[in-house]
């Protein structure tokens, strides 16, 4: 069944089937975000995908933030210090962001207290180097992990300049 034919659906209900299906999407919604923390993008998507109308599931999510029990702000937050503890760069969790359905204007506002774990990045080098930065293969990898971690490069090169490697005549 499509939205629309869910729209006419809802339209030609009565008042006690609207009421029904309305809290059965509310009832749902609830038990969702009780598993675990979800945005409102991605709880629409699974209200939807579990047979519930277009119309029924925006009920649901606005009645739940109404009432502060999904925030899409406060989800990112959580996101960004999640994804920030594993190690990951500012790439990877704004990645994460739009992947988990979190509108830009909210990612940006999460994103705008973070830093890059200094702590994680050195543990990397270290594991990768050993101390050694006199293969330059070696670097180059441990920079593309440091990348494939979503680090941006100036995040990168502070960190590699902290490590002591010279890199700026070299990586440039």
């Amino acid at each position: 069944m499509t939205g629309r034919q869910d729209a006419q659906d809802l339209h030609a209900m009565s008042q006690e089937e609207l009421e029904a299906a309305y809290r059965k999407a509310l009832d749902l919604a609830a038990r969702l975000l009780a598993y675990r923390a979800l945005s409102a993008r991605a709880l629409r998507d699974k209200l939807i995908a579990k047979g519930c109308a277009e119309e029924a599931a925006d009920y649901a999510i606005a009645y739940l933030q109404a009432h502060g029990f999904q925030d899409d702000q406060q989800y990112a937050e959580s996101t960004v210090r999640s994804y920030t503890r594993r190690g990951y760069g500012t790439l990877r969790i704004r990645q994460e962001l739009r992947r988990r359905g979190v509108e830009r204007e909210e990612a940006d506002r999460a994103m705008e207290d973070y830093a890059a774990d200094r702590d994680a990045m050195r543990a990397l080098l270290d594991k990768r180097l050993g101390g050694d930065l006199s293969d330059r293969k070696e670097v180059q990898k441990a920079i593309a992990a440091l990348q494939r971690r979503g680090f941006l490069w100036e995040d990168i090169r502070s960190a590699l300049n902290e490590y002591g490697a010279s890199i700026d005549a070299d990586f440039d």
